[in-house]
């Protein structure tokens, strides 16, 4: 019986666990889209009214290739976790449920098709829960959804600082090598009610 016991609270540690970084995926996907999509014009405006997190997000928006930078060092990071601990997390809770499977595929085949099944799983609840819908939340909200991701944002940033500064920084000599200059095409683009205040 401990030992079922156990079981049991590793499994929902490992469920507890897939939805967190199914969350922190989607959180990090929620705000490299706002961050790119909210205009710059429009923070100006929020940080003249005074409004919480404008300056935050000014300084993101100022200082963007960082802050995108943290963005997919999150994404990655939780993605990579997500498939380490989420997959055989799953297919530990579905293997017994094949046990009824006939002859040799009751043993050799459940663990494979276990794992097949949670590969599935913990793939649509990435694709849909970790991408899709923040990504369309930020594009539909961006104001309100960088407002929001901006502190968070931020302190990851800070924590892991030298980690994105050297990854930043690859990634800007890799475009030197192309003949690129990092940040180049930045704000190039405005929407019509940017080009109506310029």
């Amino acid at each position: 019986m401990p030992s079922t016991d156990g079981s049991s609270i590793t499994d929902l540690i490992g469920i507890l666990a897939v939805l967190i970084l199914v969350a922190a995926n989607g959180f990090f996907v929620a705000a490299e889209f706002s961050l790119v999509a909210v205009r710059r014009s429009r923070v100006t405006e929020l940080v003249a009214a005074g409004k919480m997190n404008a300056s935050a997000l000014k300084r993101a928006v100022d200082n963007l290739d960082a802050n995108l930078a943290a963005t997919q060092l999150g994404i990655t990071l939780s993605s990579l976790a997500l498939g380490w601990v989420g997959e055989p997390a799953l297919a530990h809770l579905i293997e017994p449920l094949l046990s009824g499977l006939p002859g040799s595929l009751a043993t050799a085949g459940s663990h494979t098709i276990a794992v097949v099944i949670a590969f599935a799983i913990i793939t649509t609840l990435h694709i849909v829960l970790g991408e899709l819908a923040p990504k369309s939340l930020a594009l539909q909200r961006s104001e309100t959804t960088a407002l929001w991701v901006v502190r968070p944002l931020g302190m990851f940033l800070f924590l892991l600082r030298p980690a994105i500064i050297l990854l930043n920084g690859l990634g800007n000599l890799v475009l030197r090598l192309c003949g690129l200059q990092p940040g180049a095409g930045e704000g190039s683009l405005h929407s019509p009610e940017e080009l109506k205040l310029l």
